[in-house]
């Protein structure tokens, strides 16, 4: 059995697989390492392989020495190709999100869409080779820079709308954040079928609900994506 945890920047995210097959999954509260080590230690029977996209403390990285968890960083063996030109600055999460999506659909061009804090696109050709993504801000960060950056514009959050043109400020505000979202999301999947005909594209995140029954694409949504990543990772390097 393989305990993957995903530590994000919002939220720790784990999962146990037994080989490809999802046991069951979680989420540690607040992003708590405490309540992470816990979890930890409660399956010290299972093996553990962990991403991070923040930096860990020391010692919680001496509690994953004691654990023998692998913590998985640019240098470590991935079963799909890295094209990647700085691989020592890729998130890898991201890496991990392609890699999990590759293994959902091994033989066509996969496009992952990772819709949390930011909007982070991944693309990997029908020969397992990740060529790179683009990077956005999320959906909290886009109504908090409107708020931050303008002295009048209130802070708001999601909330459905309905129409394309805004008849009050909020409306104006919640409507320019999710619809340009949304636009974008769209164009990018548009753009990619165009260049890549067989693509799939694969969907995760915390706000992923949000829009995904608004595009006019189907996409095929898997909230453990970047887990099943780290799950096929583990499976490579065992």
């Amino acid at each position: 059995m393989n305990l993957a945890i995903d530590i994000g920047n919002s939220r720790i995210k784990w999962a146990r697989f037994e080989q490809q097959k999802v046991i069951e999954s979680g989420m540690v509260p607040e992003s708590d390492l405490s309540e992470l080590k816990a979890l930890m230690a409660f399956h010290s029977g299972d093996d553990i392989t962990i991403s991070s996209v923040i930096k860990l403390n020391s010692n919680f990285l001496d509690f994953c020495k004691e654990s023998n968890a692998m913590l998985i960083d640019s240098t470590t063996p991935i079963p799909i190709t890295n094209n990647y030109a700085t691989p020592t600055t890729l998130g890898m999460d991201r890496l991990c999100a392609a890699i999990g999506a590759k293994s959902l659909f091994p033989e066509n061009p996969v496009l992952t869409i990772d819709i949390g804090t930011c909007i982070k696109y991944e693309f990997i050709t029908v020969n397992g080779e990740y060529e790179g993504g683009n990077i956005s801000p999320g959906l909290q960060m886009r109504f908090s820079s409107l708020n931050n950056y303008t002295s009048k514009l209130p802070a708001l959050k999601p909330e459905r709308t309905i129409g394309p043109i805004g008849r009050s400020t909020n409306e104006a505000l919640r409507l320019g954040v999710q619809q340009g979202m949304l636009f974008e999301i769209q164009a990018m999947i548009s753009t990619m079928q165009t260049l890549h005909p067989n693509l799939k594209t694969v969907g995760t995140g915390g706000d992923l609900p949000f829009f995904v029954n608004e595009l006019k694409t189907h996409i095929f949504a898997d909230l453990l994506l970047v887990l099943r990543g780290i799950n096929e990772i583990y499976l490579h390097n065992t």
